[in-house]
C-alpha cells in the first residue's frame, strides 16, 4: 500500500487501526486512486475533504452552541458537507 500510494503522489499514509487513510493533494486524488485500484487494493472511499491543520478544544458549555451551528449549516438541501476543526470535550 505505502509503496504504491507514495509512488502515485500520496503525501501521507495513516494507520487508523483496521483501516488506512491515504492523504494526497486534491489534484492527485484520481491518480492515487487509480494506482491503488490497479494494484488490487480495495478502497472504502475516495473523496476530497478539508482536514484541519489544528484542532480546537470546545468546552461543554460552548459545545452545545457549536453543535447547534453545525446542525443549522447542514440543514439546507444544497449543503453537501460541513467541516469543522472543533474537538468536543466529552
Amino acid at each position: 500500500l505505502m509503496e504504491v500510494a507514495l509512488e502515485a503522489g500520496a503525501q501521507d499514509i495513516r494507520d487508523l487501526g483496521g483501516a488506512w487513510q491515504v492523504l494526497t493533494a486534491p489534484a492527485d486524488l484520481s491518480k492515487v486512486k487509480e494506482a491503488l485500484e490497479a494494484a488490487s487494493i480495495a478502497l472504502e472511499s475516495a473523496e476530497i475533504a478539508w482536514i484541519p491543520g489544528m484542532m480546537v478544544q470546545v468546552d461543554p458549555a460552548s459545545g452545545a452552541a457549536v453543535q447547534k451551528l453545525i446542525d443549522a449549516l447542514e440543514e439546507p438541501d444544497d449543503v453537501q458537507k460541513v467541516f469543522t476543526n472543533a474537538e468536543f470535550a466529552e
